[in-house]
């Protein structure tokens, strides 16, 4: 279809358009609430630290208790856009979260392992020289440069939560992206202690 064809498609429809987008809207907002849920309840019980404030400022993470002192989170798994999302549809990403979350367009999301401890540029040269060592990870590489741990939820499954009104099952993955990262917490504890040394060398 010519684009031009597609405008007047776009205006001819505008009030569903406009309706479509409130209530998606809407259903993005409360399922972002639902994922604040899903990490708080992951982490009280483990003793990890958490913030899980995603559905107002795109804000969650979780680390474990030793890596923050007072107020200072020092590493953390945040969940994050892919590498190279501004989160500004205006720059060619996604418009909306949830076509993020299910991997529908151009971009995705994710957990980012990420730290305040060390200075940027010694960190950068130092994740790049170690970034192999998780090769046999579900940690992917990334531009940032960090390592990127991928979650996907179903479009599918979404929906049908959308409909039964429960969407503990849809966001399984996310809590299975969390399980994963606590079963190898050790490795990321490892690079961290190699890093000390290094700066303390």
């Amino acid at each position: 279809m010519f684009s031009n064809e597609l405008h007047k498609l776009l205006i001819l429809n505008i009030a569903d358009l406009d309706e479509g987008a409130r209530r998606f809207e809407l259903l993005q907002n409360r399922i972002a609430g639902k994922i604040d849920a899903l990490i708080e309840d992951w982490a009280t019980p483990k003793g990890w630290h958490s913030t899980a404030n995603w559905q107002d400022n795109d804000d969650a993470a979780v680390a474990p208790q030793h890596w923050v002192t007072g107020d200072k989170w020092n590493a953390w798994f945040g969940l994050e856009y892919r590498s190279g999302d501004t989160g500004q549809w205006r720059d060619g990403n996604d418009y909306f979260r949830l076509t993020k979350l299910c991997a529908e367009g151009r971009g995705g999301m994710g957990f980012r392992f990420l730290q305040n401890e060390f200075p940027k540029t010694p960190w950068k040269k130092f994740i790049q020289s170690r970034a192999i060592g998780f090769n046999d990870t579900r940690f992917v590489f990334d531009d940032e440069p960090s390592l990127f741990l991928p979650v996907r939820v179903d479009k599918d499954v979404l929906a049908k939560g959308a409909e039964e009104e429960n969407f503990d099952e849809a966001l399984r993955p996310l809590r299975e992206a969390l399980d994963y990262i606590h079963s190898i917490i050790d490795r990321f504890e490892a690079l961290l202690t190699t890093m000390r040394n290094q700066q303390a060398s």
